[in-house]
């Protein structure tokens, strides 16, 4: 069975059941709210948000390479979540550490396959830019703003520069800092390079002390 529950304009959230689960309907409809409920600060979110916004809003600001992810049912919540351990190389806000570990909603356990659309989730091997929000109580974050919060970084095979990859969306959120309107959306091609990864990193450092968080 497949659920799709619209929650706003340009939010779906989407899970799966497998025809011969056992689940109860109470169980389901507590799937559900839960999903509902993590979205729920995205709702506002109507246009991209900018970089020093993003900078702003954020609890956990690094660089690294994500070397493991897994799904489970959390302990503390019910909820199925994924978790993602990175090696930092670049902690700019949050995290000190050489590893850090975080948790956010959805994922695949139990034969039940959770996500949330336009939420950025890691993938194994990868290396990325992130910012997180500031972890609930229940410890869960995510990336900032739908996708704002996640940028990958690879070699530019033309140039062999260290760059920054991004969406249409994050070409519009650095559009100010690289003197250049954003290009016309082309999903076929993204994610493209944005910004020399040096350059980013400089400037991500430079806004958050601008914009310390209390």
């Amino acid at each position: 069975m497949v659920f799709a529950i619209i929650t706003g304009s340009t939010q779906l959230l989407i899970f799966t059941i497998p025809n011969n689960s056992k689940m109860s309907g109470k169980t389901i409809g507590l799937v559900t709210l839960a999903l509902i409920s993590c979205i729920a600060a995205k709702m506002t979110l109507a246009q991209p948000l900018t970089l020093q916004q993003v900078v702003e809003v954020s609890g956990v600001i690094f660089s690294g390479t994500v070397t493991k992810v897994w799904s489970e049912r959390d302990v503390a919540t019910g909820f199925i979540v994924t978790h993602a351990q990175i090696a930092v190389q670049e902690a700019v806000r949050g995290t000190n550490g050489n590893q850090f570990t975080f948790k956010q909603y959805g994922g695949r356990s139990g034969g039940l396959n959770v996500f949330v659309a336009d939420m950025s989730y890691f993938v194994e091997g990868e290396e990325v830019v992130a910012f997180l929000y500031p972890a609930s109580a229940l410890g869960l974050t995510s990336p900032v703003g739908t996708n704002e919060g996640k940028m990958t970084v690879r070699r530019d095979p033309e140039t062999g520069k260290k760059m920054v990859y991004g969406s249409f969306v994050h070409a519009q959120m650095l559009a100010p800092f690289i003197g250049k309107s954003a290009p016309a959306p082309e999903p076929a091609v993204m994610p493209v390079p944005i910004m020399e990864y040096d350059r980013f990193i400089g400037l991500v450092r430079q806004l958050a002390q601008c914009n310390p968080r209390q």
